[in-house]
């Protein structure tokens, strides 16, 4: 089985070598011409005419071997002349085809009379050029079909590999820019911790310094849970909102140790849009905007509205506060990015590094009264 199997295998490799490599498919497709030539003539002049003496054999066979020979010059010419203008060589073909015919008649006829002990044949000269220019004819045109067949199948490998080369160049390269904005997506999104953490153990520290020990044993464990969570998730990129949510959670419960009943969050989730996929860590740092700018310098705390819809091919997510109560005009985005904190600036660049062109982030008057951040995300069927 095994046997059958490399015997199978090794005709098409040996094909395969012979005509890529053009001098062997040259010897190959000459020889087996001028032998299937003799062939040929053994059957359709010899055997009718019953001319089977050995003599004529001879001749037959011998006739074919200075055709033989005779090509071999020819084919010489021919590749010395290849690049020459199309004119010139189709002049040089038809001259070397004369000459070349002519001497091979000549042969063919001395060998006859030489070896069959025929009659002076000279006058009869004709009838044996006439077929041999025939047979030359078709010699060159032959090596000339080979030949530009042979060019064709080079230039179409040359175009495969090229093409394969540039395809492998081309993978290369997107795969350096997926790698890279990878990279860039996960540094942004280690640098989240950091700062939360920052804003984090302040809190605690405050709790601390205020003997509220409960209180601070309380955010202690929550930010403990929360990291661990952070650590897990850490892997990918992106997750289902499901759990950005249930994350958010998480700070939400360390949010709420600081604040208790100062802070309110209300949450409009779009059970359909639980399954989109949206980058890690994505409302944490909206959130704790609101709770930074909003729910901290209110007297009296207040309330963040979190949303989340599915519109066509657009995932919308919408956190809302009900302001600071101080009066202050609500800040447009770039303000937003230009002022202290990182959270906000590193949520755009991630979400520019992982969609381009393809979201949007707002900001507006919220119907509460405060500040209103929008993100549009494409959902699965848009991304880029």
């Amino acid at each position: 089985m095994n046997q059958a199997t490399s015997t199978t295998g090794l005709v098409p490799r040996l094909f395969s070598q012979t005509v890529s490599d053009s001098d062997r498919l040259f010897w190959l497709l000459n020889a087996g011409g001028w032998i299937s030539l003799s062939v040929v003539t053994y059957v359709s002049l010899s055997l009718p005419y019953d001319q089977l003496q050995f003599a004529y054999i001879a001749h037959n066979i011998l006739q074919s071997v200075l055709g033989f020979l005779l090509s071999i010059p020819l084919r010489q010419a021919f590749k010395a002349t290849w690049n020459w203008a199309a004119t010139t060589r189709v002049t040089i073909a038809i001259a070397l085809i004369l000459v070349v015919a002519t001497v091979w008649a000549a042969m063919r006829l001395q060998l006859l009379i030489v070896i069959a002990g025929e009659a002076d044949l000279w006058d009869d000269f004709g009838g044996f050029l006439f077929p041999s220019l025939f047979v030359f004819l078709a010699w060159v045109s032959l090596y000339h079909l080979v030949k530009y067949a042979q060019l064709l199948q080079n230039e179409r490998e040359s175009t495969l590999v090229l093409e394969a080369s540039r395809r492998q160049e081309a993978f290369k390269l997107v795969s350096a820019e997926s790698a890279a904005r990878e990279a860039q997506l996960k540094l942004l999104r280690y640098q989240l911790n950091p700062h939360f953490l920052f804003n984090t153990l302040n809190s605690i520290a405050s709790l601390v310094s205020a003997r509220r020990s409960d209180d601070a044993q309380s955010m202690i464990g929550e930010l403990s849970t929360f990291l661990r969570f952070s650590l897990e998730s850490d892997r990918n990129v992106t997750l289902p909102l499901r759990d950005e949510i249930e994350a958010l959670d998480l700070y939400l419960r360390i949010e709420q140790v600081r604040f208790s009943d100062r802070l309110v969050v209300e949450q409009d989730i779009d059970p359909r849009a639980l399954a989109e996929q949206v980058p890690s860590l994505l409302l944490q740092p909206l959130v704790e905007n609101a709770i930074k700018h909003a729910i901290g310098r209110a007297e009296e705390g207040g309330r963040i509205l979190i949303t989340a819809k599915l519109r066509d091919t657009e995932l919308v997510i919408t956190v809302e506060d009900s302001g600071s109560g101080t009066g202050e005009e609500q800040p447009q985005l770039n303000q937003l990015f230009e002022s202290p904190g990182f959270g906000l600036r590193s949520t755009a660049e991630r979400l520019e590094n992982l969609y381009g062109d393809a979201f949007s982030f707002n900001a507006g008057q919220s119907r509460l009264g405060g500040l209103k951040l929008a993100l549009h995300l494409p959902t699965r069927g848009r991304r880029p």
